[in-house]
Protein backbone atom coordinates (compact mmCIF):
# COMPACT_ATOMS: atom_id res chain seq x y z
CA UNK A 1 0.00 0.00 0.00
CA UNK A 2 1.25 3.49 -0.68
CA UNK A 3 0.71 6.48 1.55
CA UNK A 4 -0.04 10.12 0.14
CA UNK A 5 3.23 10.82 -2.13
CA UNK A 6 1.83 13.65 -3.91
CA UNK A 7 4.77 14.61 -5.51
CA UNK A 8 3.70 17.32 -8.10
CA UNK A 9 1.55 19.05 -6.04
CA UNK A 10 4.63 19.59 -3.57
CA UNK A 11 7.09 20.62 -5.90
CA UNK A 12 8.77 23.50 -4.40
CA UNK A 13 9.35 26.65 -6.34
CA UNK A 14 12.31 26.73 -8.78
CA UNK A 15 15.70 28.32 -6.62
CA UNK A 16 16.67 31.28 -8.14
CA UNK A 17 19.87 32.24 -9.97
CA UNK A 18 21.15 34.03 -6.92
CA UNK A 19 20.84 30.80 -4.91
CA UNK A 20 24.28 30.43 -3.89
CA UNK A 21 24.52 34.36 -2.88
CA UNK A 22 21.55 33.66 -0.92
CA UNK A 23 22.72 30.25 1.09
CA UNK A 24 25.68 32.19 1.76
CA UNK A 25 23.44 34.71 3.09
CA UNK A 26 21.08 32.48 5.31
CA UNK A 27 24.63 30.89 6.69
CA UNK A 28 26.20 34.12 7.61
CA UNK A 29 22.56 35.22 9.33
CA UNK A 30 22.66 32.33 11.25
CA UNK A 31 26.63 32.60 12.37
CA UNK A 32 25.46 36.12 13.25
CA UNK A 33 22.64 35.21 15.38
CA UNK A 34 24.84 32.85 17.13
CA UNK A 35 27.96 34.72 17.98
CA UNK A 36 26.03 38.16 19.10
CA UNK A 37 23.00 36.79 20.90
CA UNK A 38 25.71 34.71 22.66
CA UNK A 39 28.47 37.28 23.52
CA UNK A 40 26.25 40.17 24.36
CA UNK A 41 24.48 38.59 27.40
CA UNK A 42 27.27 37.09 28.47
CA UNK A 43 29.34 39.74 28.53
CA UNK A 44 26.30 42.01 30.73
CA UNK A 45 25.78 39.00 33.03
CA UNK A 46 28.12 37.95 35.87
CA UNK A 47 25.72 35.72 37.30
CA UNK A 48 23.22 32.82 35.52
CA UNK A 49 19.52 33.71 35.45
CA UNK A 50 17.47 32.28 37.21
CA UNK A 51 16.06 29.14 34.86
CA UNK A 52 19.77 28.31 34.00
CA UNK A 53 20.42 27.82 37.48
CA UNK A 54 17.09 25.82 38.24
CA UNK A 55 17.86 23.69 34.80
CA UNK A 56 21.80 22.62 36.15
CA UNK A 57 20.40 22.36 39.88
CA UNK A 58 17.85 19.29 38.25
CA UNK A 59 20.47 18.05 35.61
CA UNK A 60 23.13 17.03 37.57
CA UNK A 61 20.65 14.42 39.57
CA UNK A 62 20.52 12.84 35.78
CA UNK A 63 16.60 11.94 36.75
CA UNK A 64 14.01 10.74 33.81
CA UNK A 65 11.94 13.80 35.29
CA UNK A 66 11.71 16.59 37.66
CA UNK A 67 8.54 18.46 39.75
CA UNK A 68 8.16 21.05 36.98
CA UNK A 69 9.35 19.53 33.78
CA UNK A 70 10.53 16.32 32.18
CA UNK A 71 14.05 16.05 31.77
CA UNK A 72 15.54 17.40 28.38
CA UNK A 73 16.25 20.65 30.13
CA UNK A 74 18.12 19.55 32.62
CA UNK A 75 20.15 17.13 30.97
CA UNK A 76 21.61 19.31 28.10
CA UNK A 77 22.23 22.35 30.39
CA UNK A 78 24.35 19.91 32.79
CA UNK A 79 26.06 18.50 29.29
CA UNK A 80 27.02 21.91 28.20
CA UNK A 81 28.48 22.75 31.70
CA UNK A 82 32.19 23.33 30.99
CA UNK A 83 35.03 25.90 31.03
CA UNK A 84 35.74 28.58 33.65
CA UNK A 85 33.24 31.07 32.33
CA UNK A 86 29.33 30.67 31.60
CA UNK A 87 29.95 31.12 27.97
CA UNK A 88 28.95 27.34 27.21
CA UNK A 89 25.89 28.41 28.97
CA UNK A 90 24.65 31.16 27.13
CA UNK A 91 25.74 29.39 23.98
CA UNK A 92 24.07 26.49 24.91
CA UNK A 93 20.50 28.98 24.17
CA UNK A 94 21.46 30.40 20.81
CA UNK A 95 22.45 27.29 19.72
CA UNK A 96 19.02 25.94 20.48
CA UNK A 97 17.87 28.71 18.73
CA UNK A 98 20.27 28.54 15.86
CA UNK A 99 19.21 24.55 15.02
CA UNK A 100 15.74 25.47 15.26
CA UNK A 101 16.49 28.53 12.74
CA UNK A 102 18.03 25.99 10.24
CA UNK A 103 15.25 23.80 9.72
CA UNK A 104 12.92 26.83 9.46
CA UNK A 105 15.40 27.65 6.33
CA UNK A 106 15.11 24.52 5.13
CA UNK A 107 11.44 24.34 5.22
CA UNK A 108 11.42 27.33 3.73
CA UNK A 109 13.44 26.50 1.17
CA UNK A 110 10.98 23.58 0.17
CA UNK A 111 8.06 25.57 0.13
CA UNK A 112 9.33 29.27 -1.38
CA UNK A 113 12.98 28.62 -2.95
CA UNK A 114 15.94 29.69 -1.37
CA UNK A 115 15.63 33.77 -1.64
CA UNK A 116 12.45 33.83 0.53
CA UNK A 117 13.46 31.16 2.54
CA UNK A 118 16.79 33.32 3.48
CA UNK A 119 13.78 36.19 4.01
CA UNK A 120 12.00 34.47 5.78
CA UNK A 121 14.83 33.24 7.78
CA UNK A 122 16.02 37.33 8.78
CA UNK A 123 12.15 38.06 9.21
CA UNK A 124 11.78 35.44 12.03
CA UNK A 125 14.84 37.83 14.28
CA UNK A 126 11.34 40.17 14.20
CA UNK A 127 10.02 37.22 16.84
CA UNK A 128 11.20 38.36 20.75
CA UNK A 129 10.98 35.00 21.47
CA UNK A 130 14.22 33.67 19.50
CA UNK A 131 16.21 36.71 20.29
CA UNK A 132 15.27 39.15 23.45
CA UNK A 133 13.49 36.47 24.80
CA UNK A 134 15.88 33.44 24.37
CA UNK A 135 18.43 34.33 26.41
CA UNK A 136 17.62 32.05 29.54
CA UNK A 137 18.19 28.61 28.75
CA UNK A 138 14.80 26.92 29.68
CA UNK A 139 12.38 24.35 28.85
CA UNK A 140 11.16 27.04 26.39
CA UNK A 141 14.07 26.98 24.67
CA UNK A 142 15.25 23.14 24.41
CA UNK A 143 12.14 23.14 22.24
CA UNK A 144 12.93 24.72 19.63
CA UNK A 145 15.27 22.86 17.17
CA UNK A 146 12.67 20.11 18.03
CA UNK A 147 10.12 22.13 16.76
CA UNK A 148 11.22 23.54 13.62
CA UNK A 149 13.00 19.80 13.28
CA UNK A 150 9.86 17.71 13.69
CA UNK A 151 7.62 20.83 11.44
CA UNK A 152 10.50 19.89 8.87
CA UNK A 153 10.51 16.29 8.93
CA UNK A 154 6.36 15.85 9.20
CA UNK A 155 6.24 18.25 5.75
CA UNK A 156 8.52 16.08 4.15
CA UNK A 157 6.95 12.79 5.42
CA UNK A 158 3.70 13.18 3.98
CA UNK A 159 5.34 14.82 0.75
CA UNK A 160 7.26 12.05 0.22
CA UNK A 161 6.37 8.98 2.07
CA UNK A 162 9.67 8.34 2.83
CA UNK A 163 10.39 6.35 6.19
CA UNK A 164 13.14 7.96 7.15
CA UNK A 165 11.41 11.83 7.45
CA UNK A 166 8.24 9.11 9.77
CA UNK A 167 11.03 8.20 11.69
CA UNK A 168 12.82 11.67 12.15
CA UNK A 169 9.08 13.03 12.97
CA UNK A 170 9.08 10.23 15.67
CA UNK A 171 12.62 10.94 17.19
CA UNK A 172 12.02 15.00 17.50
CA UNK A 173 8.56 14.60 18.77
CA UNK A 174 9.86 12.69 21.63
CA UNK A 175 12.93 14.78 22.31
CA UNK A 176 10.31 17.27 22.38
CA UNK A 177 8.15 16.13 24.82
CA UNK A 178 10.89 15.67 27.01
CA UNK A 179 11.58 19.04 26.82
CA UNK A 180 7.86 20.36 27.92
CA UNK A 181 4.29 18.47 27.53
CA UNK A 182 2.81 21.60 25.42
CA UNK A 183 5.54 19.99 22.49
CA UNK A 184 2.76 17.33 22.27
CA UNK A 185 0.45 20.21 20.39
CA UNK A 186 2.57 19.90 17.44
CA UNK A 187 2.50 16.40 16.70
CA UNK A 188 -1.00 16.28 17.65
CA UNK A 189 -1.77 18.74 14.99
CA UNK A 190 -0.31 16.33 12.31
CA UNK A 191 -1.93 13.33 13.79
CA UNK A 192 -5.44 15.19 13.62
CA UNK A 193 -4.52 16.37 9.72
CA UNK A 194 -4.08 12.36 8.83
CA UNK A 195 -7.25 11.54 10.45
CA UNK A 196 -9.19 14.26 9.08
CA UNK A 197 -7.91 14.82 5.48
CA UNK A 198 -8.35 11.57 2.94
CA UNK A 199 -5.61 11.66 0.92
CA UNK A 200 -3.29 12.05 4.33
CA UNK A 201 -5.10 9.25 5.88
CA UNK A 202 -3.76 7.19 3.64
CA UNK A 203 -0.23 7.15 4.84
CA UNK A 204 -1.44 5.00 7.96
CA UNK A 205 -1.99 2.58 5.44
CA UNK A 206 2.13 2.66 5.04
CA UNK A 207 5.03 1.82 7.50
CA UNK A 208 5.94 5.44 8.35
CA UNK A 209 3.50 6.38 10.70
CA UNK A 210 3.58 3.57 12.61
CA UNK A 211 7.24 3.60 12.84
CA UNK A 212 6.70 7.10 13.83
CA UNK A 213 4.39 6.42 16.57
CA UNK A 214 7.21 3.54 17.55
CA UNK A 215 10.15 5.64 17.79
CA UNK A 216 8.20 8.36 19.91
CA UNK A 217 6.92 5.84 22.09
CA UNK A 218 10.34 4.57 23.21
CA UNK A 219 11.89 7.78 23.47
CA UNK A 220 9.22 9.23 26.21
CA UNK A 221 8.39 5.69 27.95
CA UNK A 222 11.11 5.85 30.74
CA UNK A 223 9.55 8.93 31.61
CA UNK A 224 5.98 8.19 31.57
CA UNK A 225 7.43 5.07 34.05
CA UNK A 226 8.84 7.66 36.37
CA UNK A 227 6.25 9.91 36.48
CA UNK A 228 3.91 7.05 37.29
CA UNK A 229 5.94 6.55 40.25
CA UNK A 230 6.06 9.87 40.84
CA UNK A 231 2.61 10.39 40.95
CA UNK A 232 2.67 12.41 37.74
CA UNK A 233 4.39 15.41 39.94
CA UNK A 234 5.22 17.19 36.46
CA UNK A 235 1.79 17.14 35.12
CA UNK A 236 0.49 18.48 38.61
CA UNK A 237 2.89 21.20 38.29
CA UNK A 238 1.45 22.39 35.16
CA UNK A 239 -2.10 22.58 36.03
CA UNK A 240 -0.90 24.15 39.26
CA UNK A 241 0.42 27.09 36.46
CA UNK A 242 -2.96 27.27 34.93
CA UNK A 243 -4.97 28.26 38.09
CA UNK A 244 -8.05 26.84 36.64
CA UNK A 245 -10.48 26.89 39.61
CA UNK A 246 -9.03 30.36 41.00
CA UNK A 247 -9.51 31.85 37.51
CA UNK A 248 -13.21 30.34 37.25
CA UNK A 249 -14.28 31.77 40.85
CA UNK A 250 -12.63 35.57 39.92
CA UNK A 251 -14.38 35.33 37.05
CA UNK A 252 -10.49 36.52 35.02
CA UNK A 253 -10.53 33.68 32.87
CA UNK A 254 -12.10 36.05 29.70
CA UNK A 255 -9.44 38.82 30.60
CA UNK A 256 -6.73 36.35 30.93
CA UNK A 257 -7.28 34.15 27.43
CA UNK A 258 -7.60 38.13 25.52
CA UNK A 259 -4.37 39.02 27.03
CA UNK A 260 -2.62 35.77 26.04
CA UNK A 261 -4.39 36.30 22.45
CA UNK A 262 -3.17 40.01 22.48
CA UNK A 263 0.56 38.95 23.48
CA UNK A 264 0.80 36.47 20.51
CA UNK A 265 -0.56 39.20 18.14
CA UNK A 266 1.72 41.52 19.62
CA UNK A 267 4.65 39.21 19.26
CA UNK A 268 4.39 38.58 15.45
CA UNK A 269 3.31 41.79 14.44
CA UNK A 270 7.13 43.10 13.95
CA UNK A 271 7.85 40.19 11.87
CA UNK A 272 4.70 40.27 9.66
CA UNK A 273 5.92 43.72 9.43
CA UNK A 274 9.53 42.91 7.90
CA UNK A 275 7.88 40.67 5.12
CA UNK A 276 5.06 43.51 4.49
CA UNK A 277 8.97 46.14 3.39
CA UNK A 278 9.37 43.26 0.92
CA UNK A 279 6.49 44.48 -1.60
CA UNK A 280 3.04 43.66 -1.83
CA UNK A 281 1.84 39.99 -1.52
CA UNK A 282 -1.03 37.73 -2.97
CA UNK A 283 -2.86 34.49 -2.10
CA UNK A 284 -0.77 31.76 -3.14
CA UNK A 285 -2.69 28.62 -5.19
CA UNK A 286 -2.24 25.29 -3.33
CA UNK A 287 -3.96 21.91 -3.41
CA UNK A 288 -6.66 21.97 -0.52
CA UNK A 289 -4.27 19.31 1.20
CA UNK A 290 -1.51 21.28 1.25
CA UNK A 291 -3.19 24.34 2.42
CA UNK A 292 -4.43 22.37 5.34
CA UNK A 293 -1.21 20.58 6.02
CA UNK A 294 0.58 23.60 6.55
CA UNK A 295 -2.31 25.17 8.52
CA UNK A 296 -2.38 22.47 10.84
CA UNK A 297 1.71 22.82 11.56
CA UNK A 298 1.24 27.00 11.75
CA UNK A 299 -1.64 27.46 13.56
CA UNK A 300 -2.94 23.49 14.75
CA UNK A 301 -1.25 24.00 18.11
CA UNK A 302 -2.13 27.44 18.58
CA UNK A 303 -5.52 26.26 18.63
CA UNK A 304 -5.23 23.47 20.15
CA UNK A 305 -3.88 24.95 23.57
CA UNK A 306 -6.39 28.08 23.32
CA UNK A 307 -9.28 25.49 22.95
CA UNK A 308 -8.18 23.46 25.82
CA UNK A 309 -7.50 26.69 27.83
CA UNK A 310 -11.29 27.30 26.81
CA UNK A 311 -12.55 24.00 28.12
CA UNK A 312 -10.78 24.55 31.42
CA UNK A 313 -10.99 27.40 31.87
CA UNK A 314 -7.42 28.34 32.69
CA UNK A 315 -4.69 30.54 32.34
CA UNK A 316 -2.23 30.56 29.27
CA UNK A 317 1.37 31.66 29.94
CA UNK A 318 2.48 33.57 26.85
CA UNK A 319 5.97 32.19 26.83
CA UNK A 320 4.22 28.24 26.53
CA UNK A 321 3.93 29.89 22.79
CA UNK A 322 7.39 30.26 22.11
CA UNK A 323 7.93 27.17 20.07
CA UNK A 324 4.77 27.87 17.80
CA UNK A 325 6.07 30.25 15.60
CA UNK A 326 9.57 29.10 15.18
CA UNK A 327 8.43 28.62 11.08
CA UNK A 328 5.67 31.25 11.49
CA UNK A 329 7.76 33.36 8.57
CA UNK A 330 8.08 30.81 5.88
CA UNK A 331 4.65 28.88 6.54
CA UNK A 332 2.86 32.33 6.04
CA UNK A 333 4.97 33.27 2.52
CA UNK A 334 3.48 30.06 1.54
CA UNK A 335 0.12 31.63 1.97
CA UNK A 336 0.52 34.63 1.01
CA UNK A 337 3.74 35.64 -1.34
CA UNK A 338 5.07 38.59 -2.65
CA UNK A 339 6.23 38.78 -6.32
CA UNK A 340 9.69 37.24 -6.52
CA UNK A 341 10.40 39.48 -9.19
CA UNK A 342 9.43 42.96 -7.20
CA UNK A 343 11.14 42.08 -4.31
CA UNK A 344 11.65 45.09 -2.37
CA UNK A 345 15.19 43.98 -0.71
CA UNK A 346 16.84 47.01 0.20
CA UNK A 347 14.04 48.25 2.02
CA UNK A 348 13.60 45.05 4.11
CA UNK A 349 17.76 44.76 4.43
CA UNK A 350 17.11 48.36 6.05
CA UNK A 351 14.45 47.85 8.25
CA UNK A 352 15.91 44.37 9.19
CA UNK A 353 19.08 45.93 10.43
CA UNK A 354 17.44 48.55 12.30
CA UNK A 355 15.08 46.07 14.00
CA UNK A 356 18.13 43.25 14.81
CA UNK A 357 19.63 46.17 16.52
CA UNK A 358 16.99 46.90 18.66
CA UNK A 359 16.24 44.39 20.81
CA UNK A 360 20.23 43.77 21.28
CA UNK A 361 20.37 47.43 22.60
CA UNK A 362 17.01 46.70 24.87
CA UNK A 363 18.85 43.68 26.40
CA UNK A 364 21.72 45.54 27.13
CA UNK A 365 20.68 48.64 28.73
CA UNK A 366 17.93 46.55 30.88
CA UNK A 367 21.49 44.53 31.80
CA UNK A 368 23.33 47.32 32.84
CA UNK A 369 21.18 50.18 34.02
CA UNK A 370 18.27 48.30 35.23
CA UNK A 371 19.54 48.16 38.87
CA UNK A 372 20.25 51.50 39.14
CA UNK A 373 16.74 51.81 38.11
CA UNK A 374 15.47 49.46 40.56
CA UNK A 375 17.71 50.27 43.06
CA UNK A 376 18.34 46.79 43.75
CA UNK A 377 20.52 44.10 41.78
CA UNK A 378 19.11 41.76 38.91
CA UNK A 379 19.81 38.33 39.34
CA UNK A 380 22.25 38.31 36.05
CA UNK A 381 24.18 41.09 37.86
CA UNK A 382 24.20 39.15 41.49
CA UNK A 383 27.43 38.57 43.32
CA UNK A 384 27.11 34.50 43.26
CA UNK A 385 30.21 33.55 42.58
CA UNK A 386 31.06 35.57 46.00
CA UNK A 387 28.08 34.40 48.29
CA UNK A 388 29.07 30.34 47.46
CA UNK A 389 32.30 30.92 47.72
CA UNK A 390 32.03 32.17 51.29
CA UNK A 391 29.06 29.66 52.42
CA UNK A 392 31.42 26.86 51.56
CA UNK A 393 33.91 28.42 53.11
CA UNK A 394 31.99 28.40 56.44
CA UNK A 395 30.28 25.36 55.72
CA UNK A 396 33.82 23.71 55.10
CA UNK A 397 35.03 25.46 58.71
CA UNK A 398 32.12 24.08 60.59
CA UNK A 399 31.71 20.58 59.59
CA UNK A 400 35.17 19.34 58.07
CA UNK A 401 33.09 18.04 55.40
CA UNK A 402 32.26 18.57 51.97
CA UNK A 403 29.03 20.40 51.36
CA UNK A 404 26.46 17.94 50.07
CA UNK A 405 23.14 19.82 49.97
CA UNK A 406 22.04 23.46 49.43
CA UNK A 407 18.49 24.22 50.79
CA UNK A 408 16.06 27.26 50.20
CA UNK A 409 15.07 29.64 48.01
CA UNK A 410 15.47 28.23 44.05
CA UNK A 411 17.68 31.22 42.77
CA UNK A 412 20.07 31.92 45.80
CA UNK A 413 20.31 27.94 46.67
CA UNK A 414 20.51 27.47 42.96
CA UNK A 415 23.52 30.01 42.86
CA UNK A 416 25.43 28.47 45.75
CA UNK A 417 24.77 24.89 43.91
CA UNK A 418 26.30 25.96 40.64
CA UNK A 419 29.17 28.34 42.06
CA UNK A 420 30.82 26.13 44.44
CA UNK A 421 33.13 23.96 44.25
CA UNK A 422 31.41 20.99 45.78
CA UNK A 423 28.45 21.07 42.90
CA UNK A 424 26.03 19.90 45.91
CA UNK A 425 22.64 18.75 45.26
CA UNK A 426 19.81 21.59 45.86
CA UNK A 427 17.09 20.98 48.66
CA UNK A 428 14.10 23.40 47.51
CA UNK A 429 12.45 25.20 49.80
CA UNK A 430 13.56 22.46 51.95
CA UNK A 431 10.80 20.46 50.54
CA UNK A 432 10.86 17.39 49.54
CA UNK A 433 8.45 17.33 46.89
CA UNK A 434 10.06 19.76 45.10
CA UNK A 435 13.54 17.88 45.33
CA UNK A 436 12.43 14.17 44.55
CA UNK A 437 16.02 13.00 44.21
CA UNK A 438 16.34 13.52 47.44
CA UNK A 439 15.15 11.60 50.84
CA UNK A 440 14.98 12.16 54.33
CA UNK A 441 17.48 9.79 55.39
CA UNK A 442 20.10 11.56 53.09
CA UNK A 443 19.76 14.60 54.60
CA UNK A 444 20.19 13.54 57.94
CA UNK A 445 23.38 11.97 57.00
CA UNK A 446 24.47 14.73 54.94
CA UNK A 447 23.34 17.73 56.43
CA UNK A 448 22.59 20.98 54.30
CA UNK A 449 23.46 24.41 54.46
CA UNK A 450 19.92 26.33 54.51
CA UNK A 451 19.90 29.99 52.88
CA UNK A 452 17.25 32.99 52.11
CA UNK A 453 17.38 35.60 50.08
CA UNK A 454 17.07 39.11 52.21
CA UNK A 455 18.53 42.03 50.19
CA UNK A 456 20.12 42.66 46.93
CA UNK A 457 20.84 46.24 48.04
CA UNK A 458 17.27 47.73 48.27
CA UNK A 459 17.37 47.22 51.72
CA UNK A 460 19.40 49.81 53.83
CA UNK A 461 22.39 47.55 55.81
CA UNK A 462 20.59 49.22 59.57
CA UNK A 463 17.58 47.80 58.29
CA UNK A 464 19.15 44.12 57.83
CA UNK A 465 18.11 41.41 60.29
CA UNK A 466 21.61 40.22 62.57
CA UNK A 467 21.28 36.74 61.94
CA UNK A 468 18.69 33.93 60.32
CA UNK A 469 16.72 33.61 63.47
CA UNK A 470 13.86 34.69 61.74
CA UNK A 471 13.80 31.96 58.98
CA UNK A 472 15.23 29.33 61.37
CA UNK A 473 12.39 29.63 63.45
CA UNK A 474 9.65 27.82 61.21
CA UNK A 475 12.00 24.41 60.81
CA UNK A 476 13.10 23.69 63.87
CA UNK A 477 10.40 21.27 64.83
CA UNK A 478 11.43 19.17 62.06
CA UNK A 479 15.16 20.23 62.04
CA UNK A 480 15.92 20.69 66.28
CA UNK A 481 19.92 20.91 65.15
CA UNK A 482 19.36 24.01 62.93
CA UNK A 483 22.17 26.77 63.94
CA UNK A 484 21.37 30.02 63.50
CA UNK A 485 24.04 31.93 61.37
CA UNK A 486 24.54 35.79 61.30
CA UNK A 487 23.67 37.55 58.06
CA UNK A 488 26.31 36.98 55.23
CA UNK A 489 26.83 40.37 53.73
CA UNK A 490 28.60 41.13 50.33
CA UNK A 491 29.31 44.32 49.17
CA UNK A 492 29.49 44.69 45.73
CA UNK A 493 29.46 47.44 42.66
CA UNK A 494 27.59 47.20 39.48
CA UNK A 495 28.15 49.90 36.67
CA UNK A 496 30.26 51.99 39.28
CA UNK A 497 27.19 51.94 41.99
CA UNK A 498 27.95 50.13 45.36
CA UNK A 499 25.05 47.72 46.41
CA UNK A 500 25.10 45.27 50.00
CA UNK A 501 23.70 41.72 49.03
CA UNK A 502 22.07 39.93 51.89
CA UNK A 503 21.96 36.37 52.71
CA UNK A 504 20.52 34.50 56.09
CA UNK A 505 22.02 31.20 56.33
CA UNK A 506 21.57 28.31 58.73
CA UNK A 507 23.82 25.38 59.22
CA UNK A 508 22.06 21.35 59.32
CA UNK A 509 25.27 19.70 60.65
CA UNK A 510 25.93 16.27 59.10
CA UNK A 511 24.71 13.44 61.37
CA UNK A 512 25.87 9.91 60.26
CA UNK A 513 24.07 7.90 63.00
CA UNK A 514 20.89 9.78 61.99
CA UNK A 515 19.64 11.93 65.11
CA UNK A 516 19.62 15.18 63.17
CA UNK A 517 16.01 15.34 61.28
CA UNK A 518 12.93 14.92 63.87
CA UNK A 519 9.76 12.37 61.67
Amino acid sequence: MSSVHAHASFDSPAVPASGLDDRHLAWAVLLAHLVLWTLVPWLVSRNLPLDVVEALAWGREWQWGYYKHPPLSGWVAELARFGPTNLSLFALSQLMVTLGLLATWLLGRDLLGTRLATLALMATEGIHYFNLSSTEFNANVVMFPFWAWATLCAWRAIRTGHVAWWIGLGLCSGLGTLGKYVFLLLPGSVFLYTLLNLQARQAWRSAGPWAAVLVFALIVAPHVQWALQHDWATLQYAIGRGHSDELAQQGSWGLEFMNFVLAQTLTLLPAWGLLRTLGPAQTVARPAHERWLLAAMGLGPLLLIMLAASLAQAKMLHMWASPFFICAAPLYLAWRRPDASRLHVRRFTWAWVLWTLLPLSLFVSMALLGPQKKHRLDRTSYPGVEIAQALTRQWHAQTGQTLAIVAGEEFVAGTVAHYSADRPSVFYDADFRESLWLTPRRVEQKGALFVWPIGRGDVAPADLPLDSQAQVAPLLARYPQLQVKPTLLVQTTWMGKPYTVAVAWAVLPPSPTGHALVH
